[in-house]
């Protein structure tokens, strides 16, 4: 995992304060003025975590976290706030904000939430009613070092999304014979931040539901047989 950390907030003595701090306990930490700018420095590159202020001049902190996620769905984003805003800590929530600190962050905490994410496995949840296959592919996935939980089911998926909190879902796109795109909307209900990954050997319905969907909420498809080289590429790019 990236040791790199991105600081966003208007606030330039917050900014270089909390690198210095970041950077004297072995994190590559580097500092942004607004949040434009923050979106920009994650589509260009790869953090472990962002630290952001949820109110900056132009793009607010939560605004920018969604198009954070937009580009990069397994982005971890810490928010702060020296304000009580009610509704956009709420909407932060259900965007997938680990968590909105108060100001000033306590920095013992800080570093113990960097510490998790620093240790936190890449947990991947693989959903098709066929066993074999969900378990050849779980294995190979096994083999790259991911964490991987399996479903047969849609109850048994969201069951263990509730509660293991996967950081990505692959899911096969036919289950019980059925073709929908309410599997997609109800992981999302679920988990708005989780990168999913759709396939399936019937391209034409893949595509369909693709486009019902959209891109902000499937982070890849592919059609069966698939090479795993290029579900290992999807998943990579969601956990960087």
């Amino acid at each position: 995992m990236t040791h790199r950390v991105l600081v966003a907030d208007d606030d330039r003595q917050m900014v270089r304060t909390l690198c210095d701090i970041l950077r004297m306990h072995g994190w590559d930490a580097h500092g942004v003025h607004n949040g434009n700018a923050a979106v920009e420095a994650v589509r260009a590159e790869p953090f472990a975590l962002v630290l952001m202020d949820v109110r900056m001049e132009g793009l607010n902190g939560v605004d920018a976290l969604k198009q954070m996620k937009s580009v990069r769905p397994g982005i971890r984003v810490l928010l702060m706030t020296a304000y009580s805003a009610a509704e956009l800590i709420a909407e932060a929530e259900r965007e997938g904000a680990m968590r909105v600190l108060p100001k000033p962050v306590a920095v013992p905490m800080l570093l113990d939430m960097l510490s998790d994410v620093e240790n936190e496995p890449r947990r991947v949840l693989v959903v098709d009613d066929e066993p074999a296959f969900l378990h050849s592919l779980a294995d190979v996935l096994r083999q790259h070092d991911y964490e991987v939980l399996e479903a047969t089911t849609l109850d048994d998926a969201i069951t263990q999304i509730e509660h293991e909190e996967p950081g990505a879902v692959v899911l096969d796109l036919i289950l019980d014979g059925a073709v929908s795109g309410e599997s997609v909307f109800a992981i999302r209900r679920v988990s708005p931040a989780v990168a999913l990954i759709l396939y399936s050997g019937h391209g034409p319905a893949l595509d369909a539901v693709h486009a019902r969907v959209g891109n902000r909420d499937i982070r890849g498809t592919l059609r069966k047989p698939f090479p795993p080289e290029q579900l290992l590429d999807l998943l990579d790019a969601a956990f960087s």
